[in-house]
């Protein structure tokens, strides 16, 4: 903005000189002068008055405004007569000069102050500073409201934060009008809290049930032991006694490894060793010990077991299958069989129970590897069958062997239960070269 102000003066001297280049040709330079109209655009204030001054060829000054300023002189160079700019220039203090060629080998000296030029640039300057000034206010303003709208919606999601506690987990923060980033925020918090109020809820319900079912054999104990005791009995009274705690405190036993293999299996200290095993001569091992208690219930186990060989840990796996089979008896009627089949395909290894028994509900069935969970609690009790944790321990184990296990089962025609298993890698022989 400046050079062009500059420029504008600029060209009006040169066009102020020109004139007067051209007047001193028609007449006696001592009588011409800067024409009227170049005095009114330079400004009617003193300040503002143009001055100029003509030197012939000799370098005496044939025509001058009057006053002039003491401190004009010839010029030493000539200005330029043709090209772009044809004239010179030069600045005193804050006045423009502009010297041009005249006719006659003449020098045409034209200046003035610029005063007008400075105000200009001053009026200009202050409202660039005006205008500097409202918009740094303005985006100050937009930058604290902006501020604010971030900042409000998680001071909000602070407070609300710090009024959940592990007793208030089902409260959940309320969706805030802001950005989608702090409205995404708030949707992983409150999953979050759905996870933790699920995994405390569940926390909760298994210690609730774990210490139910450790306190009826411990109460099996306790009275048998207070009612032996009231009064003196015969051996055999105290040997029947002693067998019902001994049955009391095996059935604690069983409960408190199952509880121990979860804990372990939570904390994941549960490890399955790769070790190459037949999972056939795993489940006729495990089949072989459950034989007298199909026996006892009436209840013919089939199976046809191919041999299949997988890494895992035999006795885990062997666990596996005692559960399962013992699964199937108890829920099997008098005279029904079980049916256990091992075979591979496709690079996975099965193992599959079935039974023909009275089959598992469907609104049953989502729940059925939940720890401690028993559909049928009072027929549960009724078969003498565990707490329900063995369904949870076949999972866990199972997928410790990263397999997977599948539920089937139809009302009144029966249950099977698939465990998929990866095969063991077969590693391919090197070939011994022939001798020579």
């Amino acid at each position: 903005m400046r050079r062009a102000i500059y420029n504008e003066a600029e060209s009006d001297l040169l066009g102020a000189a020109q004139l007067i280049a051209k007047d001193s040709s028609e007449a006696n330079p001592g009588t011409v002068t800067i024409d009227r109209a170049y005095r009114h655009r330079f400004g009617p204030a003193p300040r503002d008055h143009a001055y100029f001054a003509i030197w012939s060829a000799q370098g005496a000054i044939v025509g001058a405004s009057d006053p002039l300023p003491p401190h004009i002189s010839r010029p030493i160079d000539l200005p330029p007569v043709d090209g772009p700019r044809p004239f010179s220039t030069r600045e005193h203090k804050d006045e423009l000069e502009v010297i041009i060629r005249g006719p006659n080998a003449t020098q045409i000296l034209v200046g003035r102050p610029l005063a007008k030029e400075g105000d200009r640039l001053r009026a200009l300057l202050r409202n660039l500073l005006a205008a500097g000034g409202v918009v740094l206010a303005i985006g100050a303003f937009a930058a604290w409201r902006l501020a604010n709208r971030i900042v409000r919606p998680i001071e909000q999601l602070t407070v609300a934060a710090e009024q959940i506690s592990a007793t208030r987990l089902d409260q959940r923060l309320e969706l805030p009008l802001a950005s989608s980033e702090i409205q995404r925020l708030v949707e992983v918090f409150n999953r979050m809290l759905s996870h933790l109020q699920s995994s405390f809820e569940q926390q909760v319900r298994f210690t609730a049930d774990a210490s139910h079912e450790l306190r009826t054999p411990v109460t099996v104990i306790l009275t048998q032991a207070d009612h032996t005791l009231s009064r003196p009995r015969s051996n055999g009274e105290y040997a029947e006694a002693l067998e019902a705690c001994l049955r009391a405190a095996r059935r604690m036993k069983r409960l408190v490894d199952d509880l121990l293999l979860l804990a372990r299996a939570d904390a994941g200290r549960l490890d399955a060793p790769h070790e190459s095993c037949d999972l056939a001569e795993v489940a006729r091992s495990t089949l072989e010990m459950l034989e007298p208690l199909a026996r006892e219930r009436d209840v013919r186990i089939e199976s046809q077991l191919q041999p299949t060989f997988i890494e895992g840990d035999a006795a885990q796996l062997s666990q596996v299958v005692a559960n399962l089979v013992t699964n199937a008896i108890d829920h099997s009627a008098a005279a029904s069989q079980v049916f256990v089949s091992v075979y591979s395909r496709r690079q996975r290894a099965y193992l599959v129970v079935a039974d023909a028994g009275e089959g598992v509900p469907v609104e049953y069935q989502p729940r059925l590897f939940e720890r401690f969970y028993q559909g049928d609690k009072s027929r549960s009790r009724q078969l003498g069958q565990g707490a329900g944790l063995g369904l949870s321990i076949v999972a866990e184990i199972v997928s410790l062997h990263h397999g997977t296990v599948d539920l089937s089962s139809t009302p009144a025609r029966g249950t099977t239960l698939t465990v998929e298993l990866p095969l063991r890698a077969v590693e391919t022989p090197v070939p011994t070269p022939k001798a020579d």
